[in-house]
């Protein structure tokens, strides 16, 4: 698991991270996010559709900064997450893109604040799959989905540039 403090907003703690590969319980997580179940207290979002850890960082700094305003757009601070991910303001439609399905692999499971230990222990706890490093991240995405869901321009081939419009596009979004 990797923490990354939020600078911008220090007392909604910092940002935790994990990933995980071979999950097998992806199913019981679908039920349980589709069921609102409050034992599940942290985002779990598709791995491939995540081009770098940056875009992750983006969507949940935003998420901390409009749940201190009182201005989430969702239920959940977790679902918040996921739907910034999108560049889509329709919350369902960002949900299904970018939560997980019952046939989910491979996922990244997020939480804001609280204590790193704990947090760790609870993700392994509920999660059943292998923890691996944010650099399997590589090996996951899917770039048909990515070009697709952020209507990436097909000239625009390398990383950065890919990376570079999926945050301008999830920092668009809210622009009128």
């Amino acid at each position: 698991m990797e923490s990354f403090p939020i600078e911008s907003l220090p007392t909604a703690g910092d940002i935790h991270m994990a990933c995980f590969t071979a999950v097998k319980n992806a199913p019981d997580l679908k039920e349980k996010l589709q069921n609102q179940d409050k034992s599940l207290t942290f985002a779990i979002v598709e791995s491939n559709l995540i081009m770098d850890v940056f875009q992750l960082l983006l969507a949940a700094t935003k998420a901390a900064h409009d749940n201190e305003a009182g201005k989430l757009a969702t239920q959940t601070i977790s679902s918040e997450i996921i739907y910034n991910l999108s560049p889509s303001k329709n919350i369902a439609e960002s949900l299904k893109r970018f939560g997980i399905t019952e046939d989910t692999t491979s996922m990244i499971a997020i939480k804001i604040g609280g204590n790193p230990d704990a947090i760790m222990e609870e993700m392994s706890k509920t999660v059943e799959g292998n923890l691996v490093s944010f650099s399997k991240l590589d090996q996951e995405k899917d770039m048909s989905k990515l070009r697709q869901y952020y209507k990436i321009d097909p000239k625009v081939t390398e990383d950065k540039d890919i990376l570079n419009w999926i945050v301008g596009a999830i920092a668009m979004k809210n622009v009128q």
